[in-house]
Order: structure tokens, then sequence, then C-alpha cells
């Protein structure tokens, strides 16, 4: 509801205007109407749309679909709505003991798995972030502590176009090749980067110029990089990134971007064009980079789509090696609110979306989620409900703004103990074990809707 502040000074302003006895006496009318809302975008105008305080906050804050304005509905979610059910009988738990030769614990649990072509320590990946300041300036942070813990990263779209493919082009940001080879130079044994290439990474053939550096080669030869198809987002699904620009930065990319220049405001809105796809446009696509870039895993990233189910169709029959489905509360925010809070399924309906096609066969492709995820238990639920891992973004950034590498490195190690621990506590020893039989639902829809077990569906029988 609107405030006796807000309800004050909108009425000052209407009867400035000779209207106030329009309105007199209808003070809880204007409270139930989004009067503060409307008069906003009168005073703001086209950055009203958008879920920022200040201009700054474009591509500077933290923010996320469900976080960045109270009024947005929080959805069903693994934390809301779904439950671990550990048993009291634990067969397996015996056989790591006799194993072992001692009683395992939680560090017994064994992480490794293949997600996407790549082997990796623990089914979490870094999902590609593109060119904002907050994503740019945490990027060799998170690049390094992710190398080191073995997991994939990614690097998003416009990064090479905004920030300069080898050589920075704006000042204190890292370029693209600095980000990709922090992360490279730190590879062990595990992981493997992804690279997203939006329309305007295209105009200057960025995966080309991936596949052809020489500086590159030996990673390629050893199988440490994907190129990932973006689809959408969960912010801003069908729509392409946005973003505001210093005035200086427009002749450069003015010839790429669809570029905002009315009026004479030192920053500027510069939108990202989403792309066009028809099912055969994205077979042919995976034929070609299969063709012209043999030695790359190919990624394909979703927003919440409803014709998801066609794209992971595509993607098995093609030999891409992995789906993310973003839900809509996943995302930066760098997207209108009213995208935020109308287009699009929670990341519970992706999760849904995986889980179906699992049970149609689509097992030889990793499917991933994301959207507001963030912790062990939503690896472990997520894993037990059909997915190869979870795709994470904003938590490592807030984790680098914290405490750099080493504070993501912290965060992604805490995610890895709290993932042993619920899998041990489930009985068993490594993360392929965990099922569907290891979950349950609070709502009876939900739980219909995903196929498992009602919690209070208590056995008849022994």
């Amino acid at each position: 509801m609107i405030s006796d502040l807000v309800f004050k000074f909108v009425s000052l302003h209407l009867k400035l205007l000779g209207y106030f006895r329009i309105l007199s006496g209808a003070k809880e009318f204007i409270k139930d109407y989004p009067v503060a809302e409307i008069a906003r975008r009168a005073l703001k105008g086209r950055d009203a749309i958008y879920p920022f305080g200040t201009l700054m906050q474009y591509g500077t804050a933290v923010l996320g679909s469900t976080t960045s304005l109270s009024r947005y509905p929080r959805f069903p979610s693994l934390d809301t709505h779904i439950v671990l059910l550990p048993p009291a009988f634990t067969p397996k738990r015996l056989e790591k003991m006799v194993d072992l030769l001692r009683e395992p614990t939680f560090e017994d649990v064994n992480l490794e798995t293949q997600i996407g072509g790549f082997k990796v320590s623990m089914p979490v990946v870094a999902g590609t972030m593109g060119s904002t300041d907050i994503a740019s300036k945490t990027a060799i942070a998170i690049a390094k502590a992710c190398a080191k813990m073995g997991i994939v990263f990614g690097i998003g779209e416009n990064v090479a176009t905004v920030r300069g493919y080898s050589k920075r082009l704006t000042r204190g940001h890292p370029c693209f090749k600095e980000r990709l080879l922090a992360y490279l130079t730190n590879v062990d044994k595990y992981g493997g980067v992804i690279i997203q290439q939006s329309v305007e990474d295209a105009y200057d053939e960025l995966w080309n110029r991936v596949y052809s550096d020489k500086d590159v080669e030996p990673y390629l030869d050893e199988g440490l990089i994907g190129f990932e198809i973006k689809i959408g987002q969960g912010a801003k699904p069908g729509l392409g990134g946005i973003i505001k620009i210093p005035r200086e930065q427009v002749e450069r990319l003015k010839q790429k971007y669809h570029i905002d220049l009315k009026g004479d405001e030192k920053y500027v809105t510069r939108y990202s064009v989403p792309g066009t796809y028809t099912e055969e446009i994205l077979r042919g696509m995976i034929r070609n980079m299969r063709t012209n870039y043999p030695r790359v895993k190919i990624w394909i990233k979703l927003g919440p789509f409803k014709d998801a189910l066609k794209v992971i169709k595509i993607a098995q029959e093609e030999g891409a090696h992995a789906v993310v489905i973003d839900g809509k509360e996943g995302g930066t925010a760098m997207a209108p609110c009213v995208a935020m809070q109308h287009l699009g399924y929670p990341t519970l309906t992706a999760i849904a979306h995986i889980r179906r096609a699992r049970q149609l066969g689509f097992d030889k492709v990793s499917l991933l989620a994301a959207g507001r995820l963030y912790d062990g238990s939503h690896v472990v639920k997520c894993v037990a409900l059909g997915c190869s891992g979870i795709y994470i973004g904003r938590p490592l950034v807030i984790a680098a703004l914290v405490k750099g590498e080493k504070g993501v490195m912290n965060y992604l190690e805490t995610v890895k103990v709290e993932t042993q621990m619920l899998v041990s506590a489930l009985g068993k020893y490594d993360i392929h074990e965990v099922s569907d039989d290891d979950v349950a639902a609070l709502d009876i829809n939900i739980a219909r809707a995903l196929g498992i077990r009602w919690v209070f569906d208590v056995p008849q029988d022994i």
C-alpha cells in the first residue's frame, strides 16, 4: 500500500493541476491503486520501467527478479516446497563401512561427476555473466576461484565486444581474454570454460577468434573449452541485454547495438538483441558448430520457455552436451519490471521440465537448473529430481565482493560441505546415488506436478 507521504505528494501535484477535488475522499482508492508507480513513470519516463533506484545501479547492483522489489511474488521453490527424506536404515552406509574398514563420514561422499562434457569436482557451474560493471569487476576473482575449486566457469555475452577481446577497452575492466586465461591457467584436473556469443559478438566472430587463438590452442586440445548458445535468461526471457553506457562509448558501439540517443544525458541505454531461433535454425546451428568447432563442448542456455522440451530434444538428437533452463527468479535484473513479474515460470517449473525430459528418455545430455539457487540443499534436491547440477551466478558475485577470490572459494567450499552432509544423511556416499525417493513435496499439487511423494502421504504398510 502507498504511504501517507506518497499520497500527500501525489495529491499536492493533482491539486496544483486543479484536479484534487476529483479525488476528494478517495484516499483508500489511491492506496489500492498504483498511483505512485504511475507518478514515477510520469516523472522518469523510460527509465521507470526498470527496477533501479539510481542510474548507477544499471549493472552495478546485485539484483534479481525476486529480490529487487518486494512487491514481486515469491514463487513455490525448493526451499519452501521440497524437503529431503533421510532413512533410518542405510545399507549403502554399511557397504561404505566395509570398503573403508571404518564408519564413514560426510567427507567420504563423492561429488565428482561429468557435466556437459567436462569432468568436475561437484555438480555446480559458475554461469555465464556478461559485460555489466559488477560482473566485469568480479570476474577475475571468480574465474580463479572456480578453476581452483574444479567447477565449470562461464564467460557471458558482450564481454569481448564491450570490454575488448585481448586489450582493455574500458578502464578498470578486464578484457575477454583476461577472464579466459585467469581461469584456464589455474585449472588442475577438473573443470572447463563455456563462452557465450551474442548477436553482437558474432559480428566480431568471437568463437572463430577463440578457436584460432594460439594461446587457447593447448586448452582446446585438452577439451577444456565449450561454446554456449544463449536463447534466453530467467529475468528477461525473449529480451536482449539492457544496460546504461557512458555517452563516449556510443561511437564505438553504435554499429552493433541499438542505442537510445534521445536527450542529452551523460549515460544512454544500450540494447542487445535476443537473437532469432526456430527448430530448424537451432538444429543447423548445432550441426555447424560440431563441424566448425569439433574440439568444443556445445551448451545451450534457455530462459523459462514453454517449449523447453523441444529444445532438449533437439540438443540430444544433434549431439549438444548440455542445456540450462533458467527460472524467472534468475538473472541480474537488467530487465524491465514487467518482464520479471509476468514473463516465464519459476525455477521449480524449470526443474519439472527437466524431470519430464528424463522421463522421456533424454539422458545423453546434461540438464541444469538455474534461478535463485545457492546452497548444498539446492544441489541435492536438483540432482534428486533429475538435474545434472545447478548453474549459479549472483552468489559468486556477492562472495567476490565480500572477500575476492578467497571469498568465492570459501563460499564454494560451504556448498560442497553442505552437499556432502546431506547426501550422507540420506545414507548414500556418491552424488549419483541420490534419487527422487529422497525427496517429497509439502504441497500436494507440486507433488503431482513433479511426480514425487507428498510428504503427508504416509505409507499404509511395511
